[in-house]
């Protein structure tokens, strides 16, 4: 009853519109306020805290186009640190940050997740789904703890992705092809009248099906066809000069095959395709925000979201992920701002095939965040306090702090406790034919997670950024898929502990490039007696990448290097692995646009998720045109 009043009585200090609230991320314009990954971060500078107290990187509009990335998935893979596992290319994919999949990914603030959990790892939003580039102003990838008002599970970190707000009337063609008979067509308006603005895109893509390095298997390439479809759309309405509404959703439909894969009968060692599985996938996601106070320093806003999901993989299931959020703030003083909000959220869950109907549990949750500023220090602690039906009460406490003593240096820490609650299928899935059981009696993983870094701006034209970062979690959930029966099972601890490196320079004003490192030590206690050891199913111990940028008037160079060492060569294909990338574009005029690329240009052979292998050379061209 206790929690249910504090609930009550949040929501009525939250919504009281007479005091300035904090900035909604749908607001990207203002000058008084620039949101990162803190989705709604109260700031009391131009710049946002969220990027000077964290490890954060910011993709751009300008950094999307520069380089022709067809998909997120694509522009994420060139963040240094960054990982992509997936099973079968252009089927699904999943984003690791700090080495861990515990990934929190947001679209305008909004969560976007299926609560019955990855087909592998931890992860719960496939990028596969999320909106095309062509409808994104920025993405915002913070690694490490984010802000209380995302929950306390991003383990890894946090992307945002900030859609775009519509403005002149256009429209863009973009039509590509390239190779496994892959053909692309997206075509986006947008525009505005009064006080009405709108940004729409929608999309068809083919494949084939896809080839790889044949070194280790007993083919060079899989089925892994598709047809797929998207379609996403924001609109804008302005209500009076201190309200607006914001209608957003998002469509997308995928229809093909995924290979799995095993060791041969007739030659151990080597890998062959054992099955052609059917995938079909449909997730319709939208969202409603009312954002008021905007005459204001900040704005603060009230949200409904719905996201669902229905899948074929193997068997039939679908999901439904929905959600109240409402938060606002309250200027205490010039340096000292005050956020507070409140959400309710229900998962729901279907696999009549693996054993549960209709499962569904909810979470309330009241969280508290305070920025302060004490000279060249910001310090924001926060606090968040969680209602969960099945779970109960628990609360997550983080502080994040930054000192910046003049302008070429900023030193931050951050720390925040974590609490996950085991996902539908973690808890429910069973399935006697394949073997497979989830564990009603999993417990939730808790721990902490912590970061330490400084960038540092030698000079104009050259910058650094350090980062050292660890995760310790105790009873860690797990799939143990290579048993005979594979079960879900809580670990004793997982610990994670490393090192990100990253220079950026440039040379003059047709060049620039950037430099990085990341290692990623992996130690797990499996609770059979041999205490803690090394991981071997971590895909990326010791990760480099290198990029270099040429732009001169209408051209566009860009070559960008990716690669891994210190594998457990028993556990993947080979221990080391390097992909090459290469981009040209060139600007026939202002509006016409011609571009082709090249990925892995030397065709190398490595998987990043288990005996599965990742593509192989791809190569696609293409024109766009704005009229």
């Amino acid at each position: 009853m206790t929690s249910h009043k504090t609930l009550l009585s949040l929501i009525c200090l939250s919504l009281a519109g007479s005091i300035p609230v904090g900035a909604a991320a749908t607001d990207a314009d203002t000058d008084t306020i620039v949101v990162t990954a803190d989705r709604y971060q109260p700031v009391l500078t131009a710049q946002a805290l969220q990027e000077k107290q964290s490890n954060t990187a910011v993709i751009t509009a300008e950094d999307l186009e520069r380089n022709q990335y067809i998909d997120v998935q694509t522009a994420l893979e060139q963040v240094n640190g960054v990982t992509v596992t997936e099973q079968v290319p252009g089927t699904s994919a999943y984003i690791r940050l700090n080495g861990d999949d515990r990934v929190l990914v947001l679209v305008d603030g909004q969560p976007i997740t299926n609560p019955q959990s990855a087909a592998y790892g931890r992860g719960t939003v496939d990028l596969q789904t999320l909106p095309g580039v062509d409808h994104i102003e920025r993405i915002e990838v913070t690694k490490g703890s984010g802000s209380v008002r995302y929950g306390s599970g991003a383990v890894g970190g946090v992307v945002n992705i900030i859609t775009k707000r519509g403005g002149q009337n256009r429209t863009t063609l973009d039509v590509n092809t390239g190779s496994w008979g892959t053909h692309n067509y997206s075509l986006t308006t947008s525009g505005s009248s009064g006080n009405t603005s709108w940004y729409v895109t929608g999309s068809l893509g083919h494949r084939k099906y896809y080839q790889f390095n044949d070194d280790g298997y007993d083919t060079d390439e899989s089925r892994g066809d598709y047809n797929k479809d998207s379609l996403t759309a924001r609109i804008d309405q302005k209500l009076n000069d201190s309200s607006s509404l914001t209608f957003w959703a998002a469509h997308t439909n995928f229809q093909g095959h995924g290979s799995t894969f095993d060791d041969s009968d007739e030659q151990p060692g080597l890998q062959t395709i054992t099955a052609n599985k059917r995938i079909e996938r449909l997730n319709n996601n939208y969202s409603l925000t009312y954002t008021f106070g905007e005459d204001g320093d900040t704005p603060g806003f009230i949200r409904y979201f719905n996201n669902y999901s229905k899948n074929l993989w193997t068997y039939h299931f679908h999901s439904r992920y929905q959600g109240v959020q409402a938060e606002n703030s309250w200027k205490l003083g010039d340096h000292n701002v005050l956020t507070a909000g409140v959400e309710w959220t229900k998962d729901e869950g279907t696999n009549v095939s693996s054993g549960y109907i209709d499962k569904e549990r909810t979470n309330r949750a009241v969280y508290l965040e305070n920025v302060m500023t004490f000279g060249k220090l910001n310090i924001t602690p926060g606090i968040r306090l969680d209602d969960n039906s099945e779970f109960g009460f628990h609360k997550t406490p983080r502080i994040a702090m930054n000192y910046q003593p003049n302008e070429k240096w900023n030193v931050y820490a951050n720390w925040s406790r974590v609490f996950s609650a085991p996902k539908l299928n973690d808890l429910y899935y069973s399935n006697d034919k394949r073997g497979s059981y989830g564990n009603p009696f999993l417990e939730p993983e808790e721990g902490y997670t912590q970061n330490l870094g400084f960038s540092y701006q030698y000079d104009m034209k050259t910058s650094f950024n350090v980062n050292f970062f660890c995760s310790s979690l105790s009873n860690a959930i797990r799939w143990y898929r290579s048993d005979s029966t594979k079960e879900v099972k809580n670990l004793n601890k997982e610990e994670k502990r490393g090192i990100e490196i990253s220079m950026n320079k440039t040379i003059n004003d047709k060049w620039d490039y950037e430099l990085g490192y990341s290692y990623i030590h992996t130690k797990i206690d499996e609770g059979d007696g041999k205490g803690m050891h090394g991981d071997e199913s971590f895909n990326r111990p010791n990760g480099y990448h290198a990029g270099l940028h040429f732009h001169n008037k209408a051209w566009k160079v860009n070559m960008t290097m990716n690669a891994g060492t210190g594998r457990d060569d028993d556990y993947y294909m080979h221990g080391s692995y390097v992909t090459w990338d290469l981009g040209v574009s060139y600007d026939v005029t202002k509006d016409f646009t011609v571009y082709a690329q090249v990925n892995n240009l030397t065709n190398e052979g490595y998987d990043m998720y288990h005996d599965y292998p990742s593509a192989g050379r791809f190569w696609l061209a293409g024109a766009k045109y704005s009229f």
